[in-house]
């Protein structure tokens, strides 16, 4: 299985042959490659002074002992979701598309657990995509690419697509998707392969960290 920049429809297929569980830790394992976009944005608002509890990484953490067998109730995801949702909005001007999109993909990722939908799962696939976008878009726009604005739209997701860093995500998400279908059990050890996978030596699926 190879998946494509694009193509959510084929991954809600392969998604749907998953387990409630194992569609967590799909997503779960997305927000790992998005969450040092988030953390660059916390450390610059970490030396601007904030330094209360940060609750995304706190989410993160506790859907992973979740995945593992910690009885989490709906209450405490509602709760979760709650602290995430109080995003530092006074360090608005600190943060990037980037960072949003991390945050809200474990905010999806969240819902996913008090609801594993298809559509919850596939807002986090939504998220990796926008990322990925946005982010390539801005930097062939600016650096890249002087005739990149007169590209048609077809032309850039063309591009971007075939990016290494989408080349890259697609691959990891169509390896990670079929380890998962291959294995009936979530298993500690299971789950610690698949999130130290994804932890691409501290940098987000963009290469920044």
């Amino acid at each position: 299985m190879n998946l494509k920049y694009g193509q959510l429809d084929i991954l809600e297929q392969e998604l749907e042959t998953l387990l409630p569980m194992h569609r967590i830790a799909f997503a779960a394992a997305c927000c790992e490659r998005l969450f040092p976009n988030y953390g660059i944005f916390l450390r610059d608002i970490k030396e601007q002074g904030w330094n209360e509890k940060d609750p995304i990484r706190e989410a993160l953490e506790e859907i992973w002992e979740f995945l593992v067998g910690k009885n989490v109730d709906a209450a405490r995801f509602r709760q979760l979701l709650s602290n995430c949702e109080r995003y530092p909005y006074d360090y608005e001007n600190e943060e990037t598309a980037e960072s949003q999109r991390a945050a809200w993909a474990i905010c999806s990722t969240l819902e996913l657990c008090l609801e594993p939908t298809l559509s919850n799962i596939i807002s986090v696939a939504k998220h990796i995509e926008e990322t990925l976008f946005e982010y390539l878009d801005c930097e062939m726009s600016e650096f890249e690419n002087a005739n990149w604005d007169k590209k048609s739209h077809k032309q850039v997701l063309e591009v971007i697509a075939n990016h290494p860093f989408t080349i890259r995500e697609m691959a990891k998400q169509s390896e990670d998707l079929q380890h998962l279908q291959e294995t009936p059990t979530l298993t500690t050890e299971f789950l610690q392969r698949l999130r130290t996978s994804s932890e691409n030596g501290g940098k987000s699926l963009l290469d920044l960290s």
